[in-house]
Order: C-alpha cells, then sequence, then structure tokens
C-alpha cells in the first residue's frame, strides 16, 4: 500500500512539476541572455531536464500572416535543448481582429493544447500576441493559475503603439525634425499601410492606438481585480530599445518618428508603453529591434544569436531549480527590481503615457 501511494505521489510531482509560482530574478535572466548571446552560458542537466517537463506555447503578433519564420528559430532552439516537438505549439491571432475579437479562438487554443497532456505550459507571446495572452490569463485565472507556469510578454504594445495612431490620423505630424529621406519613406509606408486598412486588412490596428490601448487595458483590469494577484506572479516582460541607426532600412523611418516623439523604442513600440504597470515583473530592457528576437527574416548573426539567447535564458529560468533560501532569491528580487526601476526612470522617457 506504501509504495502504491508513493508512486502516486511521484506521478503527480512529474504532472506537476512546480507547484509554487516561479522565481525569476531579473539580473539573473539578463546574466543568462548576456552569456548566451556570447556563446558562454552551459545549461545545466538538471535545469534541462526540468525544462522538458513543460509544454512551450508561442503567440504570435500583429501582422503574423506576412511574416516568414515568425519564431522558427525559437522553436528550433527548444528543440536543439531536448524539448520535443509534440511538446512546442503555436498559436496565431488574427491581424484582422481586436484583442477581444481574438478572446474566443485564443482560449479555445489554450484548451485544446493542454487536452493534450499534463504538462504546465511555458508561455512565450510576442508583441500583440503579448496583449492577447495577457488578456486571456486576466479573463481565464482559473486556468491560468492550474495549467500555467510563466508567462514572457516579449515586446508587447500594452500602451499602444504610436504608429497607430499616426495611421489613423491621431499621432504627430512628421515633421522637420526627421531628416529628409526619412520622412518620404515614413509618408510611403503610411499610405501603403492605409490602403490595406481601407481595403479591409489589418482591421485591427485602430485597437493598437494608444487611447484604444488605455481604455481596454483599463477596463480589462477593473473588470478581473481579483485575478491579478494570480496572474501577476508568472508574469515577466521582456522589453527592448535600440538606437534608430542600428534598425534596417525600412524599420528606421518608423524608429525616427517614435524617438522624436515619444523616446526610447524598439522600431514599434516605445519603451514606456511594453509593460502594464503594477503587474509583473521587467526581466531585463535587452539592444533588440522589434523583430529581433522572433523573426528568422530577414536576419544577420547578430539577430540569430540573439533569437537563440532569449531561449536559452528562459529555458535556463524555467529549468532552475537549484535549492537556495526563499527569503535570499526574494530578496535578490527586490534588489534586481529596485535597479531595473532605477534604470527605466533614469531614460528620457515621459512619466505619463497620455
Amino acid at each position: 500500500m506504501f509504495g502504491c501511494l508513493t508512486m502516486l505521489a511521484l506521478q503527480l510531482a512529474a504532472a506537476d512539476p512546480a507547484a509554487k509560482d516561479p522565481i525569476i530574478v531579473p539580473a539573473e535572466f539578463r546574466n543568462y541572455f548576456d552569456a548566451a548571446r556570447n556563446g558562454k552560458l552551459s545549461i545545466p542537466d538538471e535545469a534541462l531536464d526540468q525544462a522538458r517537463r513543460y509544454r512551450y506555447v508561442f503567440v504570435g503578433g500583429f501582422h503574423n500572416e506576412r511574416l516568414p519564420g515568425y519564431f522558427a528559430q525559437n522553436a528550433k532552439e527548444l528543440r536543439a535543448q531536448g524539448v520535443p516537438k509534440r511538446a512546442i505549439h503555436f498559436i496565431y491571432p488574427s491581424s484582422q481582429e481586436s484583442v477581444d475579437g481574438n478572446a474566443e479562438m485564443v482560449r479555445d487554443s489554450f484548451e485544446d493544447i493542454v487536452s493534450q497532456g499534463n504538462e504546465k505550459l511555458v508561455v512565450i507571446a510576442h508583441s500583440r500576441g503579448s496583449c492577447d495572452a495577457l488578456a486571456f490569463a486576466l479573463q481565464n485565472p482559473k486556468f491560468f493559475k492550474k495549467h500555467v507556469h510563466a508567462m514572457f510578454l516579449m515586446q508587447g504594445p500594452f500602451g499602444g503603439t504610436a504608429l497607430a495612431d499616426y495611421v489613423v490620423g491621431e499621432g504627430p505630424p512628421i515633421d522637420k525634425r526627421m531628416p529628409l529621406g526619412q520622412r518620404v519613406v515614413a509618408h510611403a509606408l503610411t499610405k501603403a499601410e492605409n490602403y490595406l486598412l481601407n481595403h479591409g486588412k489589418h482591421r485591427g490596428l485602430p485597437s493598437l492606438t494608444r487611447q484604444a490601448s488605455e481604455e481596454f487595458w483599463e477596463d480589462v483590469l477593473e473588470e478581473n481585480a481579483a485575478a491579478i494577484p494570480i496572474v501577476s506572479p508568472k508574469t515577466f516582460y521582456v522589453t527592448s530599445q535600440i538606437p534608430v541607426k542600428g534598425h534596417r532600412y525600412l524599420q528606421r523611418p518608423l524608429a525616427w518618428y517614435l524617438a522624436t516623439n515619444f523616446g526610447d523604442n524598439d522600431g514599434v513600440v516605445a519603451l514606456e508603453d511594453q509593460t502594464v504597470p503594477d503587474l509583473g515583473t521587467v526581466l531585463a530592457v535587452l539592444d533588440a529591434g522589434h523583430t529581433d528576437l522572433t523573426n528568422r527574416f530577414p536576419s544577420g548573426k547578430a539577430a540569430q544569436r540573439m533569437r537563440k539567447a532569449v531561449i536559452d535564458a528562459i529555458v535556463m529560468s524555467v529549468g532552475d531549480r537549484k535549492v537556495t533560501d526563499p527569503q535570499v532569491r526574494a530578496a535578490k528580487a527586490e534588489k534586481s527590481s529596485s535597479t531595473e526601476r532605477g534604470t527605466r526612470a533614469g531614460r528620457k522617457v515621459s512619466t505619463d503615457r497620455r
């Protein structure tokens, strides 16, 4: 009898490898990323064994229908670390819909994924997909608590994107603070996006204006206030910014526009708009453009190293099971969080989003 109970306990432990909320320290995550990017991160076998106990769910962002190789290298890096293909899943919300419009599809997709195994989920969402994932978590807290181990939200436009404001005619005008060549390209890109929008494409774009995003999250957070203590400890932001000259040619005009009017940005989203205040933990502000962490094409070796590095850092973070005094880890987390807040406060960014 005792032997049967022991075996049952072991099976339950394997099915639920992380009953407690994960403790991921921002400074440690950044160290993992930097070491991996420089080819110096060695992930212990124990961490790999633990990381392989989860299912991984990638949630794609706006324009995912037009991005070849989206998440392709990220998934390849997971498989290289021994995560089986059957444990890697993808959710691609429609660019024709708002976050609200995609809610049913996202919920059905998550429910289908958990029906395929008992492993907890590690969610890796990018851009507008980060908004879809966080909204799902807040609106389905029981599911989130039971099935999700950690959620990594990369470069999400939680405060909207001023590029959407400009396209729909609500943003600051393009003026002579931008170089002439950049203004010409920016106008051309905007005209092309307007054409698509007027012909029934990308209908979800107006929901990404800063005003629409502010109103959406105010409503979601108010309606699901009881879910915040459940969702927040498992929510981790990976934000980014990069100097204008670091962007590729077609992305540079967009970065110029954002930098001119809203400060630090990743070429699509201003840094200040990549988190929801007072919910979750900011793990890092990476030096990366908006597509560098997820898109295989177009790509250079530097971006390839970044995509590998962000996956290795996530694997290390969810696989790290070393025994450490919880009070010590909590103190490290608070110290790292305070350092991150100080760094962000020191940037030339408006403290009033609106």
